[in-house]
């Protein structure tokens, strides 16, 4: 009597161990549900929205003027090339790459923009052959993209970080300008490059 009463009971707690660890397998299973990203349920987070709509406007072929605002008789340093942006991944996003020759050197280099429909923010990734670091920005609009404010930090030679402050200015459907800043030993913001985009006709 006495094994078969602690047989009930062993069976009793084996069953009973079994569903408290079916019930947790069950709420983790739930937790990492819950963790995963909901995009395939919120369809609006990953098509193009206004937003990619305006940025695409800027999709064909460019003259590009790059000023160095700093460089003394800057209106005589301006130097010339060309850029070619294109709309990539369904709208989501736009691809310039670009040729210059700057101070008697070719330089190439490549950008990617994008608004993440999530953050709320714009988002830039730029590279060039003068520099094998990825330079990565982020920033918002107050006028639907026709003005975009970027901020991130640059890398120096000696592997410093360094503020910089990129802004976008629609001028026409066929002309922007990209300035750039950063803040000097003062503590002030200045700009240190102007590059003007001129559609090609």
């Amino acid at each position: 009597m006495k094994y078969a009463c602690w047989a009930g009971r062993s069976a009793s707690l084996v069953a009973l161990l079994i569903f408290a660890a079916t019930a947790a397998l069950a709420q983790g299973g739930s937790a990492q549900k819950s963790d995963a990203p909901d995009t395939h349920q919120r369809p609006e987070a990953t098509k193009p929205g206004p937003e990619q709509d305006f940025l695409a406007k800027r999709a064909g072929e460019y003259t590009r003027k790059v000023k160095f605002v700093t460089q003394p008789d800057a209106d005589a340093n301006v130097f010339s090339g060309t850029a070619k942006i294109s709309v990539v991944l369904g709208g989501r996003f736009i691809l310039e790459e670009n040729e210059d020759t700057a101070f008697g050197r070719p330089v190439s280099g490549m950008r990617v923009y994008g608004f993440n429909n999530v953050t709320k923010q714009y988002e830039a990734v730029w590279m060039y052959t003068m520099s094998t670091a990825m330079l990565y920005l982020t920033g918002t609009s107050s006028d639907g993209g026709k003005s975009i404010d970027l901020s991130g930090l640059s890398q120096n030679l000696h592997g410093g970080k360094v503020p910089l402050h990129a802004t976008i200015r629609q001028i026409d459907d066929n002309q922007f300008v990209v300035t750039l800043m950063s803040t000097g030993a003062d503590g002030k913001e200045a700009a240190f490059q102007e590059t003007t985009y001129t559609r090609k006709k």
